[in-house]
């Protein structure tokens, strides 16, 4: 969140040009909490819903509990999660052959030390998503198994501000990489829609 925070202090300096933070499944909690953190972004784009505040990391859930923290303690970080384990790559990212994919990016994160996990699940934005202000699209993949689209209506109706829901037909997880340019299409309408609008409109 610093960084992304960061660069986009750097890019507005530079270029003076506005700047909009995108998250996408995980990065989406990454991109709300950087968003909340500072006026320097014009927008936020969100396609994830696991977002500290949202209804699906309410405050009351295992990882505040006395037992996470004493097991935390007694085996720090042995305790992984292993993500091709946890979810069904071929079956969550809509089609056979996903897991292999994602295999061959050297970039890709494939366990998480359950410590990170729990500083997720604790964190608390500087304004939860309830008491937001600023504008957000948030999208969802029609038929994604992972985040669906009534998990999406759930978080953002649980949203405070200016938010819109975009479900993209026959979207699946990751719109960013499977539906590339209509995706991106969408994305920028939204963008630019924010840059064209009176302020006082866009708020």
């Amino acid at each position: 969140m610093e960084a992304a925070v960061e660069v986009a202090e750097h890019i507005n300096e530079c270029t003076g040009l506005p700047v909009f933070i995108k998250g996408s499944s995980l990065g989406a909690a990454a991109a709300y909490g950087a968003y909340a953190a500072s006026d320097v972004f014009t927008g936020a784009v969100l396609m994830g819903y696991a977002i500290p505040s949202s209804p699906m990391i309410p405050a009351d859930n295992p990882f505040r509990t006395n037992a996470f923290e004493q097991l935390i303690t007694q085996f720090g970080d042995a305790l992984l999660l292993d993500i091709d384990r946890f979810y069904d790559l071929d079956l969550d990212y809509g089609y056979k052959g996903a897991r292999q994919q994602k295999r061959e990016d050297p970039l890709n994160t494939w366990t998480y030390e359950l410590s990170s996990v729990g500083s997720l699940m604790r964190y608390e934005p500087t304004v939860p998503l309830a008491e937001n202000t600023k504008p957000i699209l948030f999208t969802v993949g029609e038929k994604d198994p992972v985040f669906t689209p009534d998990i999406a209506r759930g978080v953002v109706a649980a949203t405070g501000g200016p938010v819109q829901l975009h479900v993209h037909p026959d979207g699946v997880h990751q719109l960013m990489i499977f539906h590339t340019a209509d995706y991106s299409a969408v994305v920028s309408e939204w963008c630019r829609k924010r840059l064209t609008r009176p302020a006082a409109e866009a708020a």
